[in-house]
């Protein structure tokens, strides 16, 4: 079952508009013809453009993954595995600097003994909260108002009807 992550606006127009900003740079140091100009600004583009098709690649390819034995997030290249025996708390964690994400507020994942990766957040975040507490019964799950997230078998019901 995959989840679609939430994208902050105002990241994505930021992400967008350096497309433009980036490929013109070298276009108008060749329009204006000095040699100094073009060698920086070729220099630019050679270092950004790597990045930027990172950061597109990831904008268009993110997203959550529950199987049928493991967690699956993927930001970009970026690929990140849990099975479900070793996850231990899922919550939310506010630290934007903390990794990659499309969000400000991240979903923290807690297991193994130390482990733990900050991911974006799901769009449905109830659904997929339901669906890792199906998968990991023995973990710790908790929501936005830090409550412990129980099985809710209506949700289901109505899913199905």
């Amino acid at each position: 079952m995959k989840f679609k992550v939430k994208k902050n606006p105002l990241l994505v127009v930021l992400i967008l508009s350096l497309i433009p900003i980036i490929i013109s740079v070298p276009i108008i140091s060749f329009i204006e013809a000095d040699s100094t100009g073009i060698m920086i600004s070729l220099v630019v583009f050679v270092f950004l453009l790597p990045i930027l098709i990172a950061l597109v690649w990831a904008l268009f390819n993110t997203y959550h993954e529950l199987t049928e034995n493991e967690f699956k997030s993927k930001f970009g290249f970026i690929n990140i595995i849990i099975s479900y025996s070793e996850i231990g708390t899922v919550n939310f964690y506010n630290n934007p600097v903390s990794s990659p994400a499309w969000t400000f507020k991240r979903l923290k994942i807690e297991y193994k003994k130390y482990g733990f990766a900050l991911l974006s957040l799901p769009k449905d975040e109830e659904s997929f909260l339901q669906e890792i507490k199906k998968r990991c019964p023995n973990a710790t799950i908790l929501n936005r108002q830090r409550t412990e997230v129980l099985i809710n078998y209506n949700l289901e019901t109505k899913k199905t009807h």
